[in-house]
């Protein structure tokens, strides 16, 4: 045949070794010679698949709830297999075993401290340094050039198979913006298929809504989206039991409890049984006494209401707070500062 009439052969992408795909080279035409891998299982919980390869996990929150502290457990387990992950395993293989983490929210120093936490969680000391995990704090970087230095990075360690973005909404200006999250996902869409991603993204303030039309295109395109929230006595709980949940390949049933350990100066996990669901007639007391306590005004502040319930109730208020938790959230909702509405 001559060799001008041959048919060009499409280079498998899976071959490329770029962390970001050449424009010229991310269409895909599937044919015999270029089958993809088999996806591996990036991270597992619950012997659960919530990330595989290529795939995005997204981490619901509020402020201050706890989404770093889950990074650092999910790094921690590749340094130490055995240690206190808050119940996930995460795997890298080779040629792709390297993990970055991009802070885009915290100081320097609490960056730093989170580092250092996050080895000491696997048991490792000074001055031990393993060079698959590259912690990064991009708070200082202007948002139009965070995209550069990631692929700077991703340039210099083409072993790069996660990235962790603990707060992906802050690579944009405007959350609510359609053209910016639309050129968010291009970019992300341009790692090579083999580079997974963890992002976190807050939610509304008074609901567990993803923030923003960046947080709904993330979780639509997320393989798994997991809501992290507040409980009773300082739990918190790593669950897809909400509205946006879901587990994309896999059973999507999944609830983690853990709480701040003074001792251990971090998230650990714990043992807890979640209250059962209350009986209609109970669902139905509460329900009139949130009605009952609201009655002539528009908010009320928490410890005032901890203080009713405990009044009518005839109990102390250390356990009317337990009520507070477990059975108002739903029939309340939280406004500016500490005040509560009916919902």
């Amino acid at each position: 045949m001559n060799k001008d009439n041959k048919k060009a052969v499409q280079q498998n992408i899976f071959d490329i070794p770029d962390s970001i795909i050449p424009t010229d080279k991310r269409l895909f035409y599937p044919d015999w010679s270029n089958k993809p891998p088999k996806q591996d299982n990036v991270i597992k919980t619950q012997n659960k698949r919530v990330l595989t390869t290529g795939n995005i996990l997204a981490i619901c929150s509020k402020p201050g709830i706890g989404k770093s502290g889950i990074c650092e457990a999910q790094i921690a387990y590749l340094l130490n297999p055995k240690c206190d992950s808050l119940g996930f395993q995460v795997v890298l293989r080779s040629p792709r075993d390297k993990v970055l983490y991009i802070d885009t929210e915290r100081t320097i120093q609490d960056t730093w401290n989170a580092w250092e936490r996050t080895y000491k969680r696997a048991g490792k000391k000074a001055p031990e340094i393993d060079k698959r995990i590259i912690f990064s704090n991009f708070k200082a970087v202007n948002v139009a050039d965070r995209k550069k230095h990631v692929e700077t990075i991703l340039k210099n360690n083409p072993d790069i198979g996660l990235i962790i973005f603990d707060g992906a909404g802050d690579f944009i200006r405007d959350t609510n913006s359609i053209p910016e999250s639309s050129e968010f996902i291009d970019w992300i869409n341009s790692f090579n298929p083999l580079i997974s991603l963890v992002c976190t993204i807050h939610t509304n303030p008074t609901d567990e809504k993803p923030r923003g039309h960046i947080g709904s295109e993330i979780c639509r395109r997320a393989e798994s989206v997991f809501l992290v929230r507040k409980l009773e006595d300082g739990i918190r709980e790593i669950t897809t039991n909400f509205v946006h949940g879901k587990v994309r390949n896999d059973d999507d049933a999944i609830s983690t409890f853990y709480k701040y350990s003074d001792t251990d100066g971090m998230f650990i996990t714990t043992d807890y049984t979640p209250a059962k669901a209350l009986t209609k007639e109970k669902a139905e007391k509460y329900s009139d006494m949130a009605r009952d306590i609201f009655d002539g005004r528009t908010e009320c502040s928490a410890s005032f209401i901890i203080q009713k319930i405990a009044e009518k109730e005839g109990i102390k208020e250390v356990a009317s707070k337990g009520i507070f938790y477990r059975h108002f959230k739903d029939k309340i909702v939280k406004s500016e500062g500490n005040a509560w509405r009916i919902a």
